[in-house]
Order: C-alpha cells, then sequence, then structure tokens
C-alpha cells in the first residue's frame, strides 16, 4: 500500500492562539523549531492480517513523542510536526512529500502560516536522508542563514562545519552503499536458495503450511490440507477452459478465501495460476532459474501440479491477453498515480463509479470503458462495471463522454476565465541577494589582498553551497507558479481547439488532467427496474461528486 504524509501546527501552539496569546507569548524564549519523523515500513497498512492487531501511524507517532521530549531538553519549541509514513527514504524515484515541505521551510525559516522556525529535531539523521542528494537538500536548508540547529539521537548535529559536512557525506555514502549492499545480499540469496531448489520463503501462500520451527517445516513447503484441494480444483478449472472469473466466483460461493484472507478476484487467480512456484519452478524477475546446462531446476516442495500444466495455464494467459504468461515475482512496480495523471483510451475511465447496490451497499469499482464496435459504429464503446456479484451498471460511452464533457468545460470556462494569472513571489530573493552579495565581496577582498587564498578557498565552497541551494529553491516555485497559473484565463477554444488561431486541441492526457481539477468522481445509478436498456440516454442518472 502506498504511503502517506501530512504536517500540521503544534496542537497546543492553535489552542494558544485560540486562547487568543500571541505567537511569541506562546514561545516563551524557546527556540521555534519543527519536528520530522518517517519510517519506511508501517505494518499497519502492509497486510490484512497485521492491519488488525496494529495501529495505522504508530511508528511516527513514538518518534514524535521523543521528539519532543529531546525539543525540550533542548529549550526547542515544536512549531509544526512533519511526517512521511510507510515511505522509504533509499529510492531516489521515490518521493517524500513532507520531506520537501520540511526542508522547504528550513530553508526560509518560517512555516506556511508565517512563524519563524531555525531548529529541527529528528530522530536520528538516517531518518532525514539516506542518499546523498536529500542530505545536500537538507543541509543547504539548515545552514542558509547562521542559526540553523539540527538535533538528532538527543544531540547537536554539527551539520555547518567543514569537518561536519564530511561526516554527513559519509553517512549519506555509507548509507546509500549499505542500501545497495544489502539488495545484492538479498539477490545473491534468492539465487543461492533457487539454485539449490530449497523452498522460496517470503509470505505464505495459499495452499502451503506456515513455517513451524518446531517441526523443522519451512514456508510453503508442505501442502495445506484445507487449502490444496481447493488450488488444485482451481488448476483444473482453468485447464477446462474455465475464465478467471468464473474460478474466482466459483471460489466465493464456496466462501474460500486467500492467504490473506481477502476475496479472490480474476487478476489475483490468474496471478496465483501462473506463479511458477506452485508447480515446482522458480522465477526471479520472469525468468526461470535453471542449472548450468539450462535446464529448469526443479524445486524440493511440495506442488499444486506439474511444470508442463504450468506451461499449459501461462498459454492460456497469453492467448486471454497477458503481456506475459506467468506472473513476475522478486520485483513489483510503483503505486500507480492518480486517474488523471495515466492517459487511457477513454475520456473518464477511472473518474467513474458504480452506483448498482448488489446486497446491501454500493458497489462503489471504478469503471472503465469497454470497446463495442457495431458495423454502424466501429468506434462504439461502453463503461461497464466488471465486479464480480456486480455487473450493475452499463452506459454507452459517446453519450457519457459527451454529457460529462459539456459539464467540465462549462464548469473550467466559469471558474478559471476570468481568473487572472497569480504573481506568487519566491520567499528567498532577500536572502539570496544578501549571500550574492557577500561572495561578492569576498571576491573583491581576495583580489585586493585582504585576504589570504587560504581563507578564500575556505569560505567560498560554503556560499556557493547556500546560493545551489537558494537558486534550486527559485527553480521548483517557479514550476510550481506555473503549475498553479496553468488553467486561469481558460476558455473552451483550449479544449476543442482553434485552428484559426493555431491552438490545438488538448490532448488526452491534458484534458483528463482538466476534469480532475472538476470532478472527484461520477456515481452511475443502475437503470430503474422496468426501464429497458435500449432506452433514451439519462443524465440524471450520473452523480457528479465536484472537487472543490
Amino acid at each position: 500500500m502506498a504511503g502517506s504524509s501530512r504536517s500540521y501546527l503544534n496542537p497546543e501552539l492553535v489552542t494558544a492562539l485560540q486562547q487568543g496569546r500571541t505567537f511569541e507569548e506562546w514561545l516563551n524564549g524557546r527556540i521555534p523549531g519543527i519536528d520530522y519523523a518517517r519510517i519506511s515500513g508501517d505494518q499497519a497498512v502492509r497486510s490484512t492480517t497485521q492491519a488488525l492487531t496494529k495501529e495505522k501511524g504508530r511508528g511516527v507517532r513514538h518518534q514524535h513523542e521523543g521528539n519532543q521530549e529531546v525539543a525540550g531538553e533542548h529549550g526547542i519549541a515544536i512549531v509544526r510536526f512533519y511526517e512521511d509514513n510507510n515511505i522509504t527514504a533509499a529510492d531516489p524515484d521515490i518521493t517524500r512529500p513532507s520531506f520537501l515541505e520540511m526542508t522547504k521551510a528550513l530553508l526560509h525559516r518560517k512555516v506556511p502560516e508565517g512563524f519563524p522556525v531555525q531548529a529541527i529535531v529528528a530522530q536520528e539523521h538516517e531518518r532525514v536522508w539516506r542518499l546523498p542528494e536529500d542530505y545536500i537538500r537538507f543541509r543547504r536548508a539548515v545552514i542558509t542563514a547562521d542559526d540553523g540547529v539540527f538535533i538528532e539521537r538527543g544531540k547537536v548535529y554539527d551539520i555547518s562545519s567543514t569537518g561536519g559536512h564530511i561526516v554527513g557525506l559519509v553517512n549519506s555514502g555509507v548509507s546509500e552503499g549499505e542500501v545497495s549492499k544489502t539488495k545484492e545480499r538479498i539477490k545473491r540469496n534468492i539465487s543461492r536458495r533457487a539454485q539449490d531448489g530449497t523452498t522460496p520463503g517470503g509470505r505464505r501462500r495459499f495452499g502451503y503450511l506456515a513455517q513451524d520451527p518446531l517441526k523443522g517445516r519451512k514456508v510453503n513447503e508442505k501442502l495445506c490440507p484445507e487449502e490444496s484441494p481447493w488450488a488444485i480444483r482451481m488448476k483444473e478449472w482453468a485447464m477446462a477452459g474455465a475464465a478467471w472469473k468464473t474460478i474466482a466466483i466459483h471460489l466465493r460461493e464456496k466462501g474460500i478465501k486467500g492467504a490473506s484472507g481477502a476475496d479472490w478476484s480474476g487478476e489475483t487467480v490468474r496471478q496465483y495460476l501462473t506463479n511458477a512456484t506452485n508447480y515446482g519452478y522458480r522465477q526471479i524477475r520472469g525468468k526461470l532459474v535453471v542449472d548450468k546446462d539450462g535446464k529448469p531446476i526443479v524445486g524440493k516442495w511440495e506442488t499444486i501440479g506439474t511444470p508442463d500444466e504450468w506451461r499449459y495455464i501461462c498459454n492460456l494467459s497469453k492467448q486471454r491477453g497477458a503481456k506475459t504468461g506467468s506472473r513476475l515475482t522478486n520485483g513489483g512496480g510503483k503505486n500507480p498515480g492518480p486517474p488523471e495523471g495515466r492517459a487511457r483510451k477513454y475520456l473518464f475511465s477511472g473518474f467513474l463509479r458504480c452506483g448498482n447496490i448488489p446486497i446491501d451497499v454500493v458497489c462503489n469499482t471504478k469503471i472503465g470503458g469497454t470497446r463495442r464496435p457495431t458495423k454502424s459504429d466501429p468506434d462504439m464503446h461502453e463503461y461497464v462495471c466488471t465486479e464480480i456479484g456486480c455487473g450493475g451498471v452499463a452506459r454507452s460511452g459517446k453519450e457519457v463522454d459527451a454529457h460529462l464533457e459539456a459539464l467540465v468545460v462549462a464548469a473550467l470556462e466559469a471558474r478559471y476565465k476570468a481568473v487572472p494569472k497569480k504573481v506568487d513571489s519566491w520567499d528567498g530573493a532577500e536572502l539570496l541577494a544578501s549571500i550574492l552579495e557577500k561572495k561578492k565581496s569576498l571576491s573583491s577582498k581576495w583580489m585586493e589582498g585582504d585576504i589570504s587564498d587560504e581563507t578564500f578557498y575556505d569560505l567560498l565552497p560554503d556560499l556557493d553551497d547556500k546560493i545551489k541551494g537558494l537558486e534550486q529553491d527559485r527553480e521548483e516555485h517557479a514550476v510550481a507558479v506555473a503549475e498553479s497559473n496553468a488553467f486561469n484565463g481558460w476558455d473552451r477554444s483550449r479544449w476543442y481547439g482553434n485552428p484559426k488561431k493555431g491552438i490545438p486541441p488538448m490532448d488526452l492526457t491534458q484534458k483528463r488532467m482538466a476534469i480532475a481539477k472538476i470532478i472527484r468522481a461520477v456515481i452511475i445509478a443502475p437503470l430503474p427496474e422496468g426501464r429497458s436498456r435500449r432506452a433514451p440516454f439519462d443524465p440524471n442518472l450520473l452523480k457528479v461528486i465536484p472537487r472543490r
């Protein structure tokens, strides 16, 4: 599950302000600071089983509690809390929103509400950075003004001096190196175990028994007497030609759930039945593990079928449109972004929700488009709910698109046409100008011989580092302003295009980004009882949930 980020003012400060006290009165001579907490893996959101017994966000809460105690010992008042929960700091492709917000607050020495800050408290530096680029961004934010303070492990971390900077660089380098080494060790261990034919390990799979150290049994080594007959039956159904969804329906009807306790879907059935491990083979990133002669290594654990049966089912998967016949193990993808950020074939896919009530609650499944060509209309498509056990709504894609498109265009024009472009000044301009002036003065004194070469080259890198940090922040600010002004002054010619003015129409991705400005979701209600599917399109059966 994807991580979460948030930041918030200290509740004690909020209460004081509500009582009429000033910020200075609440501060009472203490150093204003911020608190950052991060945890890579929140067990409460990583599995259904763990979620039943663990409190979500407990790890970051404990860090905040410890940071507040340390802050009190150093005379620091926490003005604002920042946290990134269930987000790693070891992957450069993963953004930590609160980390970026926190470094911006430090750089400008104020939180979004305008209250000053100069200190930061964290449990340990590894919570703040693991990669060199994050360390550099953080250090620049702390040292841009001379009053910056960083507290970690209960002590002041000397991050501004040359010696402290070297330690920080070493720490970030070691952290990155350790992350890489750990990943390599895991890969080597997986490969060695695969070559030995030992059990793959990992989480317990459906059809297999859990680990039992007392009996010397490893996880996924022995078949489960209760579940394995159903696993074998799933395989047999598939080989007889049953669709993945049909198999899932059979399992649901019998009350058979997966290893995590969740109901089966067509996709989870496909993934399970195409997993080579269930048939005695091992795959690492989609490739079979083979011996020195190139022959697949057969594992030493019990299986639900033979390798030949696995190949047959994988071939079925390919025939049914899967990009790869087998399930890719040992390496997943990134969390997908919001629907508006992913270009699809149909305009409102992902925004639509099923409003059918199959049992006693609304289905609410996201609805996508499906091609339904006819002789008279080869481009015809429908929006259809595909949730197992529902199948409650289906609507003409062109009619839904035309109706909602008109609403979106009118709403965009009403909301943004008269809105002028914002001019949001950058807060760091004055500070950057003062540091540039210091550098100019330093260079002049060096050129005139007032300071030695040694002194000049000792002071110059620090000034250059501060300048780079502020210039980076200025560029990021400019991008943010441009994005916020993307729709100001908007009119419908942007949507449809205007050939006379040389304005091209928006492409699919641009239109979906625009839709997301207006619509949060659209609930499609089922047809009233007795109404034919051939009845005229009824826009009243679409309930638009606007984005405020």
